[in-house]
């Protein structure tokens, strides 16, 4: 991974009106990483996203957006390269969810069908598939959110609550995107009210404290290969920001976040489970 800044906040703030919702915020998403904003709802979480992706301006500031400021205008000064789902997902309800995604394809031709369906079975849905979006679950349409998100493999991406709504199969297919795009250097900022919604995924955390952002302790991530399939339900009952990884030599392998080392020895050690820790992997 590069050290290449993608996105650069520099003492930005943000009022509506007489309201000031940020003041000074300072923070940069480098090439390949994830970043997390947490915070109360109301804290301005969505907000910066919206910041980042050029659908609202700094009332003081700059935003660097893969090296150019982003500036007030017309849509056609909007940052190029991003992918975006903030808020709730909302689509042409009477076609299907294939021809929803082909016709936003059309906006910059970048991509042809095959991406398109490739993009929907990554969040594991059918290109094939004739229902209509107005027929879809929550969790369905969240799914096709994040397809949209992807499906030009964008160097950046801006998610807001990505898991809301997604089963257990969901959340696991939306943790293999992360890995996958990370691995092309995709860079990735998304918000959560929730710390344990994020932590599974990102590098660094920021949290909104008094309308500015702060940085949380760098997360540190442990993988760990286990020797039963049983264990790793253990784990998963009490470690719900477990991740379960590529096995290794046919052992299922396990991400689980500790302050320290030694907190993870004790946590395996208490459970008298069989592990063996391979790695880990702390943010800079």
């Amino acid at each position: 991974m590069t050290e290449e800044n993608r996105i650069v906040f520099h003492r930005v703030d943000k009022s509506i009106g007489e309201q000031t919702i940020l003041q000074n915020v300072t923070f940069e998403v480098r090439a390949g990483e994830v970043v997390g904003i947490i915070g109360a709802n109301g804290s301005g979480k969505t907000t910066i996203l919206r910041l980042a992706a050029g659908l609202s301006y700094p009332s003081k500031g700059e935003i660097l957006i893969n090296g150019k400021s982003i500036q007030p205008g017309l849509v056609g000064n909007l940052p190029g390269g991003i992918g975006v789902l903030i808020e709730s997902p909302t689509f042409l309800e009477n076609v299907t969810g294939f021809d929803n995604l082909y016709y936003l394809s059309k906006i910059r031709n970048q991509i042809d069908k095959e991406d398109i369906y490739h993009a929907l079975k990554q969040v594991g849905l059918d290109p094939n598939n004739k229902k209509k979006v107005k027929a879809y679950s929550l969790g369905m349409k969240q799914r096709l959110g994040i397809a949209q998100a992807i499906m030009e493999r964008p160097e950046i991406i801006l998610f807001d609550e990505p898991t809301n709504a997604l089963d257990k199969e969901g959340i696991s297919l939306f943790g293999n995107i992360i890995d996958e795009c990370k691995k092309r250097g995709t860079s990735f900022l998304f918000v959560s009210h929730s710390m344990e919604d994020i932590q599974n995924y990102c590098d660094r955390v920021f949290k909104i404290e008094n309308q500015t952002v702060v940085l949380q302790e760098n997360m540190r991530y442990y993988t760990v290969m286990l020797k039963k399939l049983e264990d790793v339900e253990k784990v998963l009952q009490i470690k719900t920001n477990a991740r379960i990884g590529e096995r290794l030599d046919g052992n299922p392998v396990i991400r689980i976040p500790f302050e320290t080392e030694k907190e993870l020895h004790s946590f395996f050690d208490d459970l008298q489970l069989d592990y063996q820790l391979l790695k880990d992997k702390k943010s800079s």
